[in-house]
């Protein structure tokens, strides 16, 4: 029995193995493709772009149909073949913005295009990202759930031993009840570690379509991080493109409300068919609008759109400190992992580790008891677990600077 329980202190947790696994790298780029969020920003963006050519064409053309000059009194009245002017007249109009108006528009049509293929960028970063958290969270849940197992199978091979040296009277009572209820409190902690695992799986189906019996690869993403790499490349976040683009919006639209001082134009063109005994005619007009009144009617407009540049380059600005914060509280955020990791692996595991040992080598000579030893045991699983939980913590960390600030995964 103790040969037995001091084998089983000697197995190490076996890698958890997946065949034909979405791996990182394929989970990204199934989020960046496949994505609805991203399907649906790509629609606004054929939707933005098929706008442009429109904006700047002249609007459709008019069809006239009229009466003119009919007589409404008198013995004529109502009557379309007494009077020398009655006539029936077909014609065509053409209304004819200035051009200032039609390029104005048409930079419009062209903001909004750049507006949208901001909204793409963003929305595939957003799904990139919460893909990533996703595999990663689900990688760490089923190492998690690896190690719990193995310390769940190690409990219950204790608990038959403590119940046999207790009948034989080698072990106390007292010690194998410890011993169930440490075995309880970890099966809690493996349903808690499965809900996760099927919570980070959903979640990872949410943003990459299904991943199948095969599940994840075997192994965790790894990312170089260059504080001064990812700090020169800040100003390039899909996010500030978005806020840039809003400038430009913003700016299309100053220059149509400029382009309202300048008058648009029409034109008509009109033919009248009068009774056999009178000849039918011909009439042709132009009209003009008169930007008279600029003062009170394309002044405060242009004013408003002025107002509306100036906050959009308040709020790109507003961005880009935002993301300047944002990236050195990140980067501290990931110092501070990997001192921590760096602390347990170098530190607290090898502590750990030997006070194992030591107990493992009283347990053989017959100088402690089993329960004691699955104490230190569990302690050091412990350690294992906080391992994981850093190096989970770390990798998410580290997805989050090379997803918003670099340029992908090393």
């Amino acid at each position: 029995m103790r040969q037995a329980w001091l084998l089983s202190c000697a197995v190490g947790l076996a890698p958890t193995a997946w065949a034909d696994p979405v791996t990182f790298a394929q989970a990204l780029e199934r989020a960046a493709s496949t994505s609805p969020t991203v399907e649906a920003e790509r629609a606004a963006l054929d939707s933005a772009r098929g706008s442009v050519r429109p904006a700047g064409q002249l609007p459709d053309p008019q069809l006239a149909l009229g009466l003119d000059n009919v007589p409404v009194s008198g013995p004529d009245r109502f009557r379309l073949n007494r009077d020398d002017m009655t006539m029936a007249s077909i014609g065509v109009m053409q209304d004819v913005p200035s051009d200032a108006t039609r390029r104005a528009r048409e930079g419009v049509a062209q903001a909004d295009v750049r507006a949208s293929e901001a909204g793409v960028g963003v929305a595939q970063l957003e799904a990139q990202r919460a893909a990533a958290y996703a595999w990663i969270d689900l990688y760490y849940a089923e190492a998690k759930l690896q190690a719990l197992a193995d310390l769940e199978r190690q409990a219950m091979e204790l608990e038959r031993a403590t119940v046999a040296g207790a009948g034989a009277g080698s072990s106390t009572s007292d010690g194998a009840l410890a011993v169930r209820l440490s075995l309880a409190r970890l099966q809690d902690r493996i349903a808690d570690a499965q809900a996760e695992r099927v919570m980070a799986r959903a979640e990872l189906e949410r943003w990459i379509g299904p991943v199948g019996a095969d599940g994840i690869g075997a192994s965790a993403p790894a990312f170089w991080i260059d504080a001064a790499a990812l700090r020169a490349h800040v100003e390039h976040h899909v996010e500030l493109a978005g806020a840039k683009a809003d400038v430009g919006r913003a700016e299309a639209a100053l220059a149509l409300a400029r382009a309202a001082r300048d008058p648009d134009w029409s034109w008509s063109l009109m033919y009248g068919r009068r009774d056999p005994d009178f000849g039918d005619m011909v009439s042709f007009g132009l009209k003009f609008s008169l930007p008279l009144f600029q003062s009170d009617r394309q002044a405060p407009i242009i004013d408003a759109r002025r107002a509306d540049v100036r906050r959009a380059g308040l709020l790109k600005d507003a961005v880009l400190r935002e993301h300047l914060a944002m990236l050195e509280s990140r980067l501290a955020e990931h110092a501070s992992l990997r001192q921590r990791l760096t602390r347990l692996t170098e530190v607290v595991a090898p502590l750990a580790a030997k006070r194992e040992e030591i107990a493992v080598a009283q347990l053989a000579a017959g100088a402690a008891q089993l329960e004691a030893v699955f104490g230190l045991r569990l302690e050091a699983r412990e350690v294992d677990l906080d391992r994981l939980e850093l190096e989970r913590l770390l990798s998410r960390a580290g997805a989050y600077l090379i997803l918003e600030y670099g340029e992908g995964a090393q």
